[in-house]
Order: C-alpha cells, then sequence, then structure tokens
C-alpha cells in the first residue's frame, strides 16, 4: 500500500474522525461534510479506495485537497497501476459519469462539492459502491450520503441500493425506464435492489 503522512493537525483530526466510526462509539451526532471528504482522501492516498487517478477529481482540485489535510504520499507501483488502469477504463464511460456527477451536484452540501464527482466516480466501479470508496459497511455508506446529500437520502424512500438509486433517477429524468416491473413491489429483483434493513 501507498504510505500517507499527514500534517500533525490533521493526523489528530483523522483520528477522532475515525474513532467516531468505531462501532463501539456512540455517536451524538454525524460526522461533518468535511470529515468525509478528509476520511476518503487519506484512506485513497493508503490505496483502501478503488479509484483512479485523483480520485476521478481534476489534477488541480485534488492538489488543493491534499494541501488542506496536510496529506502527501508516494504511490507505490502497484497502487499507481490500478489508479491508472481505472482511469482508462473510465475513459468509455465519462459521459455516464458526468452525466451521474452533475445530478449529484445539485443535491450534495456546499462544503463537500467534490463528493458528487468522487461518487459518480466510484459507481463506474465493478464492486459495491462502499468497497470502491473504501468504507467498511452499508452503514458508513449511509450516513455520508446522508451528511453530504441528505435531499437524495429522503428521496430514496424505497431504500434502494445506491448504484440502483442514482440509475433510476436518471433514466426517470431522462423519460426512460430503468425496470420492466411496474413498480418495486412487484418486482422480481426486489431483494437485490434493497439494502439490508439494519442500515435503513
Amino acid at each position: 500500500m501507498s504510505e500517507c503522512q499527514l500534517a500533525p493537525a490533521c493526523q489528530y483530526a483523522l483520528d477522532e474522525v475515525t474513532e467516531c466510526l468505531q462501532p463501539d462509539v456512540e455517536q451524538a451526532t454525524l460526522l461533518s461534510a468535511s470529515d468525509w471528504m478528509g476520511l476518503l482522501l487519506v484512506r485513497f492516498m493508503a490505496g483502501r479506495c478503488r479509484l483512479p487517478l485523483a480520485m476521478g477529481l481534476a489534477p488541480e482540485r485534488f492538489q488543493s485537497l491534499c494541501h488542506l489535510w496536510g496529506v502527501t504520499a508516494e504511490p507505490d507501483e502497484a497502487s499507481l497501476g490500478r489508479q491508472q488502469l481505472l482511469a482508462e477504463l473510465l475513459c468509455s464511460r465519462q459521459q455516464e459519469r458526468d452525466d451521474l456527477a452533475a445530478w449529484l451536484q445539485r443535491y450534495v452540501v456546499p462544503e463537500a462539492s467534490e463528493m458528487a464527482q468522487i461518487i459518480a466516480t466510484a459507481s463506474m466501479g465493478f464492486n459495491h459502491l462502499l468497497e470502491d470508496l473504501g468504507l467498511d459497511s452499508r452503514a458508513q455508506l449511509r450516513e455520508l450520503m446522508t451528511v453530504c446529500f441528505p435531499e437524495v437520502v429522503l428521496m430514496n424512500s424505497m431504500n434502494l441500493r445506491w448504484k440502483k438509486f442514482f440509475y433510476r433517477q436518471l433514466c426517470s429524468a431522462e423519460g426512460s425506464y430503468v425496470c420492466r416491473a411496474p413498480s418495486c413491489h412487484v418486482c422480481y429483483e426486489r431483494a437485490q435492489c434493497m439494502a439490508p434493513e439494519e442500515v435503513r
């Protein structure tokens, strides 16, 4: 994995954020949008996220985030090669990613504007969204969405898995249909689309 280094003040802040994510810690309040940005950035730099170069952000914006968090890293050869391969694969789905990012950008809170692009990029991946983001559980992913995209969480009243929900919204906006069933309640794929009850 990459060797990730943070400025002392940023390391302290990240340690506090990470401590809040431990399952035996009772959280009185949700992490802030800034906390989530920092957490994803550091996990990406440490090789835990399955994202392309610069997390799919413009290089200058990615460098600004690194500077903000005092993050420096020297990617190892394996991590760099994986990020480059993902970037190349993403080229064939650039318009799809841009469409999803634009939709998410309408709902992201101002202090986490880059999160729309990061989530859209991760949604192009081949694994579960939480895995490509480097998160530990569906509950963490839902909390991230609650903090950074509160309106989107309210819209997802059926608790669809996030990728399914994103594309359902895009298809509906374009006047097409993502599902053959007339409603989720009668669809035979309901179990595959719905998230587990415990993370609702």
